[in-house]
């Protein structure tokens, strides 16, 4: 059985790996179907064994702990810096609740997505007093609009051919002007900015710049860690010390924007 697994994966990389083939679906709108069949939270199973942190999708290692502690500080500083008492704050893809519990018992009201039963599930028991929609941001109707979207880590399985809709419906459904809190894992080599992997998409700052600029007017954009300006990818990027993996959260870029009227 692992054998047939192993397989498996050995040919989804191979599909995914492949520039010519990626770029042909992004050209022709095919890649998010694809993608239906890679992201890897559609079947996800939360292990109750591990920590909040580990299902959210991060070690426990002192470099993401150390990433992770700036993230949080950072994003409840603007939450603060930009709202009131009773503004209404929506999570995109909040996993088990990790960020969101940082505004547990706070005077917002609080909403949150996720694509996950399990997730949802583990975030409703760690912050009761949100309200959840499950499923696909892209397909979930909610009857509501916010004065602040954050998106944290989930940027990467947004696929190229609707990254606009995905720009235009945070747009929709911000209040007038709301702000939008991104952070992602931006691209690092020349391959990312090719899309040598659609299932995981790390963007490059100047394409994000030039898509979101009809529609947001950016107060920040810049390294997550370290304040760099980085344009088209990253030539210094960090290296993971997990020698599982070539990935890091300390690659991640910071958008704040502000909603344009």
């Amino acid at each position: 059985m692992k054998s047939v697994k192993k397989i498996i994966k050995y040919l989804l990389n191979s599909f995914t790996n492949n520039i010519l083939l990626n770029n042909f679906l992004i050209l022709f709108k095919l890649d998010k179907n694809w993608n239906r069949t890679l992201n890897p939270y559609l079947s996800y199973k939360v292990n109750k064994n591990k920590t909040i942190q580990e299902i959210a999708g991060y070690s426990e290692r002192e470099e993401i702990n150390e990433v992770l502690f700036k993230s949080k500080k950072n994003l409840i500083e603007e939450i603060e810096k930009s709202l009131t008492e009773q503004d209404r704050i929506l999570d995109i893809g909040c996993g088990p609740g990790m960020y969101l519990s940082l505004l547990k018992n706070s005077n917002y009201k609080l909403y949150a997505t996720d694509i996950n039963e399990d997730m949802i599930a583990l975030a409703k028991k760690n912050v009761p007093e949100a309200t959840f929609y499950q499923g696909n941001f892209m397909s979930i109707s909610m009857p509501v609009t916010f004065n602040f979207i954050y998106c944290i880590g989930v940027f990467v399985y947004i696929r190229r051919s609707e990254i606009t809709s995905f720009i235009k419906k945070i747009h929709n459904h911000l209040e007038p002007k709301g702000i939008l809190y991104l952070n992602y894992p931006h691209a690092i080599s020349i391959g990312d900015l090719l899309y040598k992997d659609i299932s995981y998409i790390q963007y490059s700052p100047t394409i994000i710049e030039k898509l979101i600029a009809p529609y947001f007017e950016i107060i920040e954009h810049r390294h997550a860690f370290d304040n760099r300006n980085i344009k088209y990818y990253d030539k210094q990027p960090y290296k993971s010390l997990n020698p599982a993996t070539d990935r890091t959260y300390k690659n991640s870029y910071l958008l704040i924007a502000k909603k344009k009227l």
